[in-house]
């Protein structure tokens, strides 16, 4: 597997698809997917279409982003493009449009990816050599509805996924995913790996539990919000539960978010704030009568040095990755004063990687925020 990761920061579209592919070292034909990462100020479809121009004979995907990483570190108004080759390997996209309301529309255009990949549903050994990259727009809450409609495809609730939920900075909630020329603000682009190649895709959460739990009594999924903890105000049990006013508590969402078990699993639901009628807005699924755990921040900088040692057991020499890290998280590094000191632990550990600040994080069935999924693949 070999991976290159270009940058560009010129705000035209259409000069910043050039000097991509100019700063590339392989003829364009030899890349089997090329996968960008853009601001939301680019126009997302000049940039897929001049790209799928560019590579006729490559799956190119993209998304828009919070923010962009590179080796350079955490940026924003830019574009990444990173390519991957490998002889060994497969890959075949697919385009999810309407992802909030009619994903099943798509089942057989998903089958049929899976097919050119030689990856088949209902295959229990089929996550042994397999995977998919998922990206998925924001703003519609679609993460949840596209996983579980593409998990009762393939039939094989371990089979990989790696994803982040499309970004936007500004005022404005919009947010783009492409694949070969098409463009969609509601829907996702999947792309299907199956490879000889070994990988590893996990999580990071800088979180830890804090022993203290509530149970949802009433809440509203679709809206994504908890209207009663315990019986109660929502608001009032989270700040009760957190030892403060309930003007302190609306200050201390990202440090203190909620753990929810997902088939015995602790998996973080970012808050999106308390809301003047005490209720909690959420960015993922919150399902009433669930239990859910205080989890407060821990050490960011001694967390990804242990991701990056596991990653390195699994993966002694990596070849390619891909990070998808939450908004929020790179929010807090910058406040922390730590950013660089992350971007340097990637550095010493991967020969390259890019990625990008996302709106919410997927790692198989499982929909979180304020965490890092990457992937990497190896030889």
């Amino acid at each position: 597997m070999e991976q290159e990761v270009v940058t560009s920061r010129n705000p035209n579209s259409e000069a910043a698809v050039e000097e991509l592919c100019k700063k590339l070292k392989r003829d364009a034909s030899s890349y089997q997917a090329v996968i960008f990462v853009a601001a939301i100020s680019y126009d997302f479809a000049i940039l897929s279409s001049r790209l799928k121009e560019k590579f006729p004979h490559a799956e190119v995907i993209g998304t828009s982003t919070a923010g962009e990483i590179s080796p350079q570190g955490f940026q924003n108004d830019s574009i990444v493009l990173t390519t991957m080759y490998d002889s060994s390997t497969r890959v075949k996209g697919v385009f999810i449009d309407h992802g909030s309301t009619y994903p099943i529309a798509y089942k057989n255009d998903i089958e049929s990816a899976l097919r050119t990949c030689g990856i088949s549903t209902g295959d229990r050994n089929s996550h042994r050599d397999a995977f998919a990259i998922t990206f998925i727009s924001a703003v519609y809450n679609a993460e949840e509805t596209i996983l579980s409609n593409f998990y009762a495809i393939i039939n094989n609730d371990q089979f990989k996924l790696a994803g982040g939920t499309a970004g936007f900075t500004g005022n404005t909630p919009k947010s783009f995913v492409c694949y070969n020329g098409k463009v969609t603000q509601d829907g996702a682009v999947m792309l299907f790996v199956k490879t000889r190649c070994k990988f590893d895709i996990r999580q990071e959460v800088i979180f830890n539990p804090t022993g203290k739990k509530v149970f949802v009594t009433k809440s509203d999924p679709i809206k994504r919000e908890i209207s009663m903890l315990d019986g109660k105000p929502a608001a009032s049990v989270y700040a009760q539960t957190l030892g403060v006013s309930e003007a302190t508590a609306a200050k201390q969402t990202f440090e203190n978010p909620f753990g929810r078990y997902i088939n015995g699993s602790l998996h973080i639901a970012a808050l999106a704030g308390l809301s003047a009628d005490r209720k909690i807005t959420l960015f993922a699924r919150i399902p009433p009568n669930s239990t859910l755990e205080l989890m407060h921040i821990g050490d960011p900088q001694k967390k990804a040095d242990e991701t990056c040692a596991g990653i390195l057991k699994e993966i002694p020499r990596p070849k390619f990755t891909l990070l998808m890290t939450c908004i929020t998280r790179t929010i807090a590094f910058g406040n922390m004063r730590i950013a660089d000191n992350i971007i340097r632990k990637y550095n010493s550990t991967f020969p390259t990687f890019c990625g990008f600040s996302c709106y919410g994080e997927q790692n198989g069935h499982a929909h979180c925020n304020q965490t890092l999924v990457s992937l990497v693949m190896g030889e």
